[in-house]
């Protein structure tokens, strides 16, 4: 059986609700619906929240960044074998294939 959700205002919730209101006020308004707050710990508890944004907005650019595909499909190959035989090498065998293909093409 599911638990019943929870419908209590925890203080983090309140406090990032009120939104860019002075750490003041939000523990002046907290207190008037009897939640014990400091300005610290507004403070505190609005840093943590920012962190995880950027966090959370680096983790989400990292994944659709320029090399996100890098790691499967057709930008594989190039990569593991740069990887396996150097640099140099893979640009040597990559030049070679695109003669070949070229050469093909034009008959």
């Amino acid at each position: 059986m599911a638990k019943p959700k929870k419908t209590t205002l925890t203080k983090s919730d309140f406090i990032l609700e009120q939104g860019e209101m002075p750490a003041k006020d939000i523990v002046a308004k907290g207190k008037t619906i009897g939640l014990e707050l400091t300005e610290k710990y507004v403070y505190t508890i609005r840093s943590v929240a920012r962190s995880r944004k950027l966090r959370d907005e680096h983790r989400a650019a990292a994944k659709t960044g320029p090399n996100a595909g890098a790691s499967s499909g057709a930008g594989a190959l190039p990569l593991a074998v740069a990887a396996e035989v150097g640099l140099g090498r893979a640009i040597e065998l990559l030049q070679t294939e695109r003669r070949r293909v070229v050469a093909m093409l034009k008959g």
